[in-house]
């Protein structure tokens, strides 16, 4: 041990001696590993690391597909009859719905992100609870207000204080007595604030209204397998028995963590990959770094072999030196990744599942300088065994450089040269795909002018339903609720000086949120029975504040919706009348769907990407935001001027006109087009930053090696210019020689691209996986930077003197 701490200190003074060695290799070490330890961190965090619940490992989502839905929640009746016949695979079975809830009482109005749960949900999340108990069949039973709220919610809105529990509470104007506190760090869904029941012995739901997400905890040995085959038996049994409304329908089993991660797990394999092939060109960078620094060595090792050096006293030399600078490189790289991770949360701050905390560990820290000193030893290790086998007497003399295999070497750093640009070639089309996909995107028609329109969401008390009571009852009492309201809130919104017009709706237009959906029939035409349509609820002025022409027939008029009972006219989408009405007139025709009769058509609007613009716009059915059927509810104001500068008299004017509804979300309806795209911007971002490393390592390389090979090949130069060659024949020697190394690298590369735009296509828009546009940028690109790392040692050659050159050997 006490050796090998000398031969660190002896390794140490090397490295200072050499300082321009030392700061290339620990930089392109760091960028390296830097790069693969921040996404390594989201990717451990997001998809490795189990989710903070008991056994997280036996907890899943029960989901029900009957096309054209999946993925989808089931109707009460179908809850209760699942969860009653299979309880051989399951130790508990739950269900939730959100909601919206506003806590009033003290202070301004808070909106809450809430959730009506069924006792069996607790079970399924043991050890959830912080203070006080879930509540469970008997209050279900009982119809009783009781509520859990959220950890962040008890310490910011009632201080932490333990006599919270028993205490009432003001929830949508009604009281509810809190009976316990949960754990903020393992509670369910994300982000949820407050728990209530579900009331569901008295609910008449149908089952064809489903709202039910289901959440299971598998017994002790039973698989998801297992578990699916039960539920199937059970799913046949209901088709046999409720043919009409059961047609079709079957049962997915999905682990809790993978539902979860679903919309993540691609884009961040794909990352992951990314920035593993950014640390294999760091370490080609590397190894060539230490084939040159082996070159270099070579003599002093075989003289220090002649002066009586073992095989073992230099392999540990070699080895202090390599384990100096994987150390440096990984300290480098960690201390560069803990701020890109930071960078990455706030690139995607809505991206990551609440339960994934990113943070570069010891775990992260120990691959990545594993792989680097596995690097430094397999390239610094080879030396020293040649240098070992040289004969003492030969390396007195000076020859020690002709047995080390200097030419071998040289091919070999081309080769190592030729990959990094092979995998620079790859990741730059990767990232020119992304690039081009996200242009294309920019240039969609969302279907909405978002300029000068500010929106916002706010949440309308709701009713809560009782017992027994039946859903269409509700509604009708719902709506006697919403409706005086909203009309005040509207006229009220109008007053705010420079606004133009002012919109009501369910869901913002173009923000990628889903809204109702259903079945529908028009009359006297066929529709195929898997068609489905969406359900939106617009104000007067909602499609000319957002820009939506009117095809055909009119918008909705002041008169709209005042009439009782369920909506009496509806306006269309054009894609309703392209699919379904084979571009015909829909003025008058009948369309059923939601509540009631059949509903005359009044008009015909253009379509929305209300899903996001890489996505076709959905057949969709308006009704007067007076009929709606839910409080969580928003706003647009088209403004004159910037669209920002009214969000204070917005907020005076909804405190003035319902102070006890919380105003949140307030942003332009730019920003809210443009959220739909973050997950693709940040793909993008990152694949770019990866490229750009790697084409900056692959041209260091490049640059190495060449300068390298000039300074080998001094005295060829001086013979060349001594007999007649002149500057351009110097130059293009040495362009030669880069060339040799970057064309096959650019061949590889491109088959690579295409490789890899496969792998990568689901995240593409518009473009193929090896566009030749994308593919000729990336190799003009490539061209370019090889051409500048070759310049410069063109350069030097050419202004090498052939008697100093002839002199120096």
């Amino acid at each position: 041990m006490s050796r090998f701490t000398d031969d660190l200190r002896t390794a140490v003074r090397a490295l200072r001696a050499r300082p321009t060695f030392l700061v290339t290799a620990v930089l392109t070490l760091a960028l390296g590993i830097g790069a693969l330890a921040a996404i390594f961190s989201v990717y451990d965090a997001v998809l490795l690391k189990p989710l903070p619940f008991a056994h997280p490992e036996r907890i899943v989502r029960v989901m029900r597909d009957q096309p054209p839905v999946t993925h989808s929640p089931v109707s009460p009746p179908v809850f209760r009859e699942w969860q009653a016949r299979s309880g051989e695979a399951f130790e508990a079975f739950g269900a939730f719905v959100g909601g919206t809830y506003n806590l009033t009482g003290s202070g301004d109005a808070d909106r809450l992100s809430g959730y009506a749960v069924t006792p069996g949900f607790w079970n399924v999340f043991n050890g959830s609870i912080l203070q006080g108990r879930a509540f469970g069949e008997a209050e279900e039973n009982a119809n009783e207000r009781v509520a859990i709220i959220g950890e962040a919610l008890w310490r910011d809105r009632f201080g932490a204080d333990a006599g919270v529990i028993g205490r009432d509470v003001v929830l949508n104007g009604e009281a509810w007595r809190v009976v316990g506190v949960a754990r903020a760090d393992a509670s369910f869904p994300s982000g949820a604030q407050l728990w209530v029941p579900t009331f569901l012995p008295g609910n008449t739901q149908t089952r064809g209204n489903n709202s039910l997400s289901i959440v299971a905890r598998l017994r002790d040995g039973v698989g998801t397998q297992q578990a699916l085959g039960v539920l199937d038996g059970i799913v046949q049994w209901q088709r046999a028995t409720w043919p009409d409304e059961s047609k079709g329908m079957q049962v997915r089993v999905e682990a809790l963590q993978d539902r979860l991660t679903s919309r993540v797990r691609e884009p961040l394999g794909m990352l992951f990959g990314a920035a593993r092939l950014v640390l294999l060109i760091a370490c080609a960078n590397l190894a060539n770094l230490m084939l040159a620094r082996g070159q270099a060595r070579a003599q002093e090792l075989a003289l220090r072999s002649a002066l009586g050096a073992g095989r073992g006293r230099l392999v540990r030399a070699v080895l202090a030196e390599s384990m100096v600078v994987a150390t440096l490189g990984t300290l480098a790289g960690v201390l560069a990744a803990i701020p890109a991770v930071r960078g990455l949360l706030a690139l995607a701050p809505d991206l990551l599942p609440a339960y994934a905390v990113p943070a570069v560990d010891l775990r992260v820290v120990a691959a990545c300088a594993g792989g680097a000193l596995a690097t430094l030893l397999l390239f610094g290790l080879l030396p020293a065994w040649r240098a070992s086998r040289i004969d003492p007497a030969t390396a007195l003399q000076g020859a020690s450089r002709s047995q080390t295999g200097g030419a071998k070497q040289v091919r070999a750093r081309g080769v190592l040269v030729a990959g990094e640009v092979a995998l620079a070639v790859a990741l730059l089309a990767g990232a020119g795909l992304l690039i081009d996909s996200l242009r294309r995107l920019g240039e969609v028609d969302s279907g909405v002018d978002p300029k000068q329109v500010l929106t916002a969401q706010f949440s309308l008390p709701a009713p809560s339903m009782e017992a027994g009571e039946d859903i269409a009852d509700w509604y009708a009492r719902m709506m006697a609720f919403a409706g005086p309201r909203l009309d005040a809130i509207e006229a009220r919104l109008r007053e705010i000086p420079g606004v133009e017009s002012v919109a009501l709706s369910e869901r913002l237009p173009a923000s990628g949120d889903w809204g109702w959906n259903g079945s529908f029939g028009i009359v006297g035409h066929e529709i195929p029975e898997d068609a489905i349509i969406e359900f939106r609820f617009a104000s007067t002025d909602y499609f000319r504040t957002y820009g939506i022409p009117v095809k055909a027939g009119r918008a909705f008029d002041a008169q709209d919706g005042h009439v009782d009972g369920v909506p009496s006219q509806v306006v269309v989408n054009q894609a309703v009348v392209d699919r379904y009405l084979a571009g015909g007139d829909a003025l008058g025709r009948q369309i059923a769907a939601f509540l009631g009769d059949p509903k005359p058509i009044i008009g015909v609007v253009g379509d929305v990407r209300q899903a996001g613009l890489d996505r076709p716009p959905n057949a969709e059915l308006y009704f007067p935001i007076r009929k709606v059927g839910r409080g969580e509810l928003a706003l647009g104001l088209k403004v004159r001027g910037d669209a920002m500068a009214v969000a204070g008299a917005l907020r005076e004017a909804m405190r003035e006109v319902a102070p006890d509804v919380p105003v949140y979300a307030i942003r332009t309806l730019e920003s809210v087009t443009g959220a739909t795209l973050q997950l693709r911007r940040f793909n993008m971002t990152l694949m770019s930053v990866f490229a750009g490393v790697a084409l900056v390592l692959a041209a260091i390389g490049l640059y190495g090696v060449v300068a390298y090979t000039v300074g080998q090949r001094r005295r060829e130069i001086g013979l060349r210019q001594a007999i007649g060659a002149g500057t351009r024949d110097i130059h293009r020697l040495v362009l030669g020689t880069g060339m040799r190394m970057v064309v096959p690298g650019l061949v590889a590369g491109i088959v690579g691209a295409i490789a890899l735009g496969r792998v990568i296509s689901a995240q593409l828009y518009g473009v193929g996986a090896a566009d030749p546009r994308v593919l000729a940028g990336v190799v003009a690109v490539l061209a370019l930077v090889a051409f500048a790392a070759c310049a410069v040692p063109m350069w030097r050659a050419a202004r090498v003197a052939p008697m100093e050159a002839l002199r120096a050997e």
